[in-house]
């Protein structure tokens, strides 16, 4: 072979295999382009499947805490029906109770109601006597119970009747005393004022030292400005010249505003 067909044929081979190498290179740029692809696709994935468990975590973890809130809000329904049967419960005790408590006082106020008819019906045989709201009172007039003029000294008949009195006290309890001394219009205000008022503490005295307890009798004196009757009569004034003496129970409580006891 000469060496122009030598040349030729090593130009030919040479073209040929940079041909194929070309070929190649262009094959291989071609499959690294393909694994940046896949590459990419894969990090794609994985942030993807990253999210997701994240995602998947959050749901767990809010699943939980869903499910501990729900025990608790159980738990406190729970206590709350509790809490509320306890309250009925204790209301329907303490309605019970207030009832009872009614009954009672009720019991009492009517035991009480008859002891103090019956100290009346036996006060009024031996000195009139009326029912008050809040106990009765017992009227002293001049005809029954007399001072001598200007005094305060107590004569032996009205010592007799105050004993008398004295002994129906002391056989009942739950009251207190007020006497309350009254002249008639003869005089001044302020002679008559302090007149009654020495008239009522001698009457005190007396029952003090028949045995009433000393800390439940008070004394006033009204002097000449609450008659018992009006006129100037001789009988008039006999009847204004009085001692009064207040029973008040109490051992029940009055409401004196609307006139019922309770």
């Amino acid at each position: 072979m000469n060496r122009t067909a030598f040349v030729s044929v090593a130009v030919v081979f040479l073209c040929a295999l940079g041909g194929i190498a070309y070929e190649a290179h262009r094959r291989y740029e071609f499959v690294v382009s393909k694994l940046e692809a896949v590459n990419t696709k894969v990090d794609e994935a994985n942030r993807t499947a990253d999210t997701s468990a994240a995602n998947a975590r959050s749901a767990i973890v809010q699943s939980a805490e869903a499910v501990e809130s729900a025990k608790l809000a159980a738990n406190a329904r729970s206590q709350a029906e509790q809490l509320q049967q306890r309250a009925e419960a204790g209301q329907a005790q303490a309605q019970t109770a207030a009832q009872q408590a009614r009954e009672q006082m009720a019991e009492m106020r009517k035991e009480r109601e008859e002891e103090l008819n019956h100290m009346q019906e036996v006060l009024n045989r031996i000195v009139q006597t009326r029912r008050t709201q809040g106990g009765m009172v017992m009227t002293l007039p001049d005809n029954v119970f007399t001072f001598d003029f200007d005094s305060a000294e107590l004569k032996p008949k009205n010592r007799e009747l105050l004993s008398r009195i004295a002994g129906i006290l002391l056989a009942s309890k739950g009251y207190g005393l007020s006497v309350f001394g009254y002249t008639d219009d003869v005089g001044t205000a302020d002679y008559n004022q302090k007149l009654s008022l020495r008239r009522a503490a001698a009457v005190r005295d007396y029952l003090v030292e028949a045995g009433i307890e000393p800390g439940i009798v008070s004394t006033r004196g009204y002097g000449k400005t609450s008659p018992l009757v009006s006129g100037i009569t001789d009988a008039a004034r006999s009847k204004n010249r009085r001692v009064e003496i207040a029973l008040t129970d109490t051992s029940i409580r009055y409401d004196f505003s609307s006139g019922a006891r309770r």
